[in-house]
């Protein structure tokens, strides 16, 4: 059973950032974008998803094959490894996580 994200659960497969991880909000203005087209590296299957302002997706199981997704190295989250569009944090200049305390 896929685990959820961490406020609506509006994407499926995704699970919540790990409990060091402080996202900031990103506040959606008249060019963000908050749909975009994920492509599994694997099979190709590609997935259109919602991306959540406040939350940085570390997983997302593959619709198409099952692959679980991580973001690649230097990446904060599976949107801005694999997908059509960044996430909303990275649209506006921001660091999506930190480690806690900074």
């Amino acid at each position: 059973m896929a685990s959820l994200s961490l406020k609506s659960g509006a994407l499926t497969g995704l699970r919540a950032p790990a409990a060091s991880c402080v996202c900031f909000s990103a506040k959606a203005g008249t060019d963000m974008q908050l749909q975009s087209t994920l492509t599994c590296p694997k099979c190709s299957y590609q997935a259109v998803e919602t991306m959540p302002t406040d939350a940085c997706q570390f997983f997302y199981d593959c619709k198409g094959c099952g692959e679980r997704l991580k973001p690649l190295a230097g990446d904060c989250c599976v949107f801005c490894s694999y997908g059509s569009v960044p996430c909303p944090p990275t649209q506006n200049n921001l660091r999506c996580c930190l480690p806690k305390g900074h």
